[in-house]
């Protein structure tokens, strides 16, 4: 807990990436410890006498063992990016379950309602995923655009790494 922390305002997110809950999505069963290193992140805001409550506990939507959700977060007002440096998927055609591309690695952006609820609005992956690049082991919001690190991506030199920008349109798509 508090491998990697971010703030916005008057809320903080705090990533966990050994934590070892087989929940998937917002606020599941934290209980469990059936998925070794499978993370999460955690979202704290603060009301307005300073007191700081926990809002959400974040996983992602097909997490998985050694997947290392939370290793890096990021916070922009009502968007929280979460990389998982470890996750398997190729990300052929958006298809989560596939894991055969080892630690290719996966970010996902959560959102927040007026109501204070959050929810999961994407699953990112690099547009050419391959064994071992770690997409995801650092993530940055400004505005509408995520940047996404892989840094051992080796499309042209092997391990030399590779960052990955992505922008939202008007309908919440990335």
């Amino acid at each position: 807990f508090g491998c990697s922390v971010a703030i916005s305002g008057d809320t903080i997110v705090v990533g966990a990436s050994g934590e070892d809950s087989n929940a998937t999505g917002v606020n599941g069963n934290q209980q469990n410890n059936n998925a070794e290193d499978a993370g999460a992140a955690y979202v704290f805001t603060r009301d307005g006498q300073g007191n700081w409550s926990q809002q959400a506990y974040l996983k992602a939507s097909n997490a998985d063992a050694y997947d290392y959700f939370g290793v890096s977060v990021a916070i922009l007002g009502d968007t929280i990016v979460v990389g998982a440096s470890g996750e398997d998927s190729n990300g052929d055609n958006g298809n989560q379950q596939n894991n055969s591309a080892h630690e290719a690695g996966a970010a996902y952006v959560f959102t927040r309602d007026g109501q204070g609820n959050w929810s999961q609005q994407a699953y990112l992956k690099a547009s050419n995923p391959d064994v071992e690049d770690y997409f995801g082991c650092s993530v940055a919001i400004s505005g509408d655009t995520i940047v996404v690190g892989a840094y051992q991506e080796d499309s042209n030199t092997e391990e030399a790494g590779a960052a990955y920008v992505f922008t939202r349109d008007g309908q919440g798509n990335w």
